[in-house]
């Protein structure tokens, strides 16, 4: 698996090169919880898992959580709580040829960030 950063947290969507899909992540928390990070480590999981069964090989990992873009392209193991997810989705990223990240700065992320919040009027999951 191949792996780099792409992007610099730019404001505005772009195009994937030749080859790659963009697997944009973005997650919603709703009321007072606090587990933002984590519903975003899920998030880009269940987007994974959507993409690896549409067959793609490789992708770009786009969100605007760029603690956890930097927590995937790290080569530590992460131990924490919300590393257990970060391990987890890493594994998954096993799953693909070529690995690319993109941060892009929420502005530049609000389709997903829009889909996301319509989340809770949604009773299962749908594409």
């Amino acid at each position: 698996m191949q792996v780099r950063i792409n992007g610099n947290g730019g404001n505005r969507w772009r195009a994937p090169q030749a080859g790659f899909v963009k697997v944009n992540f973005d997650g919603a928390v709703f009321g007072d919880s606090n587990k933002s990070d984590e519903i975003e480590a899920l998030a880009t999981l269940k987007a994974l898992t959507f993409a690896h069964k549409l067959g793609f090989q490789n992708v770009i990992l786009e969100g605007d959580a760029l603690g956890l873009i930097q927590a995937l392209k790290s080569q530590e193991q992460n131990l924490y709580p919300l590393g257990l997810l970060v391990e987890d989705v890493k594994v998954y990223l096993n799953h693909f040829s070529r690995v690319l990240y993109s941060h892009v700065k929420r502005n530049g992320n609000s389709v997903a960030h829009n889909l996301a919040k319509h989340a809770i009027s949604i009773l299962d999951f749908q594409v």
